[in-house]
């Protein structure tokens, strides 16, 4: 079995490689032209340069391919249509290029933001990419199973996670957008990356959603906490309001910088991300660890 993984060149991409080659899959990774992560993937894993907003330099990559993970993916970005640009119409482009070549089965990774009750610009576009998929399914025939993983954390991934614990190492002092109330149900990245395998090689998980997600369920406050007692250190949280949080725009450069938006850097403080994995249990014997 030939697997392809794009955006197989990134921290999670690399450890899903590893993964898949260790239950004996032919591993081929796409990424774009000059990635220099390209080196450190393993030498049996075939790589092939391309840019998923340009179709015209997929096809190569996908012949001769069994199944698709599709992870390549922008996750923080101020630039105005670059989510839609690279998570929606790329995804567009990747699915063509499995229907046109022939591929039986098709992993795409979304995002638990897709149910949020407010979508931010990121979740649209994940949201929009699980509908491009699901109607490849419905219209092409193609055998489709998208995952939603929450907060990543750990070694392989996290960039939502290192940016939170960041944060709260940063001051001696923290602000805590609600409280820190909103539940999260955080996933270790290695449980993460052995779920998605599962996910995209079962016959069971043909045509489900599922989410990923971690065995315990924290509050952001219980997070915080976690990670200054890891690190030895003891700074004081301060509650914020919600209607005072939205207005203080100095918020998103001590919680994200520059490379995220205030509307993104709040969402996640906002909503809670705390799905059942219970499917995923049932159909992948999916058994995460606890993540703290």
């Amino acid at each position: 079995m030939l697997a392809l993984v794009t955006g197989g060149a990134g921290v999670v991409g690399r450890a899903l490689c590893r993964e898949l080659m260790s239950r004996g899959v032919c591993v081929r990774v796409l990424t774009l032209p000059g990635d220099t992560l390209a080196g450190s993937l393993p030498p049996e894993v075939e790589v092939f340069y391309g840019d998923v907003t340009q179709a015209e330099t997929l096809q190569d990559a996908f012949k001769g391919v069994d199944v698709v993970f599709h992870l390549a993916a922008i996750l923080l970005s101020t630039q105005k249509g670059s989510f839609d640009k690279i998570n929606g119409e790329g995804t567009r482009n990747v699915v063509d290029a499995a229907v046109k070549a022939g591929v039986s089965r098709f992993l795409y990774v979304s995002s638990i933001s897709v149910t949020y009750p407010v979508l931010t610009e990121y979740g649209q576009s994940k949201l929009k990419g699980e509908s491009i998929v699901k109607s490849a399914g419905e219209v092409k025939g193609l055998s489709w199973t998208i995952v939603r993983p929450t907060l990543v954390i750990g070694h392989g991934g996290g960039v939502e996670y290192n940016m939170f614990a960041s944060y709260v190492k940063k001051f001696p002092v923290y602000f805590m957008p609600g409280g820190g109330k909103c539940l999260k149900r955080p996933v270790r990245s290695v449980d993460l990356v052995q779920g998605i395998a599962s996910a995209g090689l079962s016959e069971n998980a043909v045509g489900k959603t599922y989410a990923l997600a971690g065995s315990r369920t924290m509050t952001m406050a219980e997070m915080a906490k976690a990670v200054l007692r890891q690190n030895g250190m003891r700074h004081l949280m301060v509650p914020v309001p919600w209607w005072i949080s939205r207005k203080l725009a100095v918020l998103k450069s001590w919680i994200g910088g520059r490379p995220v938006t205030a509307e993104q850097a709040l969402a996640g403080f906002l909503y809670d991300a705390n799905p059942s994995i219970d499917a995923a249990f049932r159909d992948l014997n999916y058994q995460p660890s606890a993540p703290l």
